[in-house]
């Protein structure tokens, strides 16, 4: 079933920072994520560590890797909809 798993970790400000995969199966979205953590110097340690938390979420469908289609998952995920949100495009070199 197409899962997204998101995991948690508590920022040392008491904020909380999160990542997400979007995957075809939990069992994929997990790979991914393990993947994601050996390189990622802010996620990484506190995943090894166990300091973080994950939530698995079956979903119906996964989006396209496009703004306004993860605008709209987004809206259907979270059961909520919002008429005048705008989608936000970085660009790349602005991250």
């Amino acid at each position: 079933m197409p899962t997204a798993l998101f995991s948690f970790k508590k920022l040392a400000n008491g904020r909380v920072m999160f990542h997400g995969f979007l995957a075809p199966s939990q069992t994929a979205a997990e790979t991914d994520m393990k993947a994601h953590a050996e390189g990622c110097p802010d996620f990484g340690p506190a995943f090894r560590a166990d300091q973080t938390i994950e939530i698995p979420q079956e979903v119906e469908t996964l989006p396209d890797f496009d703004g306004d289609d993860l605008e709209e998952w987004l809206e259907q995920f979270s059961g909520e909809s919002e008429d005048d949100g705008d989608v936000i495009d970085m660009d790349p070199e602005d991250r």
